[in-house]
């Protein structure tokens, strides 16, 4: 049983499944030659399998992300941790020691070449520093596709480089993918990593609440169709599928051929001025036996 002490995400990120991951893993099947991941997020899921794959027993991992900053981050920590972290210390140092009007102005000036850096080194050190500094872990763009999440008033951001050379280290087997879920999907499918896989699927939620859900962001300023996601996850055949969700009458009716599996109720926030409470469920097609040990 999957029990252990969660290992953080090194991106600071909304949503994220800290709570419930022993929950989560427990139910994962094990034993297969794919782990696939849809909407890798802040990584925290990938991070704890890999962690507890002596259990999992999984041999290949591909996961995939349509934010480019959040891949291009993950590639960047493992290919390149020296000097993603002596970049970091940089940044992190100037902002400790500037006060609290200082570091508002500093954060601003960063999100602002991040908006307009071309360079994915620099860009992926920026957007590392902008989701510790920036309000509560949100990722949010305009309409013109900028960055333009508040100031989040830290005090102080400490790093931990053993931290992220251990966890560089952690990721050396994983294939990381930009891409739209369809066309990583149908990678996937093309390179015959579906058969013999588990996949694990983190889409945008659905809140119940008609208002919150209109104004919801998601990882960019386009909207996501569940209905076209549930119809391409069917078409796959793929025997071992888990998609987290809120628990809502929405999901119910969008995700309703699946096996409903409750959870726990979890704080969201979904966007800098709004936060709502969820009870966290699982659809899979296969059944499950949720266990915890507090």
């Amino acid at each position: 049983m999957i029990n252990g002490k969660v290992v953080n995400s090194p991106i600071r990120w909304a949503g994220s499944k800290k709570k419930i991951l022993n929950e989560m893993l427990n139910a994962f099947k094990p034993d297969k030659e794919n782990y696939i991941e849809c909407f890798l997020g802040s990584g925290v899921v990938l991070i704890n399998v890999l962690k507890n794959n002596d259990k999992l027993n999984y041999k290949n991992f591909y996961v995939n992300d349509i934010n480019s900053n959040i891949i291009n981050f993950y590639k960047l920590l493992q290919k390149k941790p020296t000097i993603l972290i002596k970049q970091i210390f940089e940044l992190v140092s100037a902002y400790n020691n500037y006060n609290i009007i200082e570091k508002e102005e500093y954060y601003y000036k960063l999100r602002s070449q991040f908006n307009d850096e071309d360079d994915l080194d620099n860009k992926s050190i920026l957007f590392y520093f902008l989701m510790k500094t920036g309000f509560n872990g949100v990722y949010r763009e305009n309409k013109a596709g900028k960055f333009n999440v508040p100031f989040g008033r830290k005090e102080k951001i400490v790093v931990n480089e053993e931290y992220l050379r251990e966890l560089s280290k952690l990721i050396q087997p994983v294939k990381f993918y930009n891409l739209d879920y369809d066309s990583f999907l149908d990678k996937m499918n093309k390179d015959g990593r579906i058969d013999n896989s588990f996949m694990y699927c983190d889409p945008p939620y659905l809140p119940d609440d008609l208002l919150i859900s209109q104004k919801q962001e998601l990882y960019t300023n386009d909207s996501f169709d569940h209905r076209n996601f549930v119809e391409k996850i069917i078409k796959l055949n793929s025997k071992y599928i888990m998609i987290s969700m809120s628990d809502s009458k929405q999901s119910d009716e969008i995700y309703g051929r699946f096996i409903k599996n409750s959870m726990k109720e979890i704080l969201r926030t979904i966007n800098p001025i709004k936060l709502f409470s969820s009870t966290e469920i699982a659809f899979t097609n296969y059944e499950i036996k949720i266990t915890s040990k507090e």
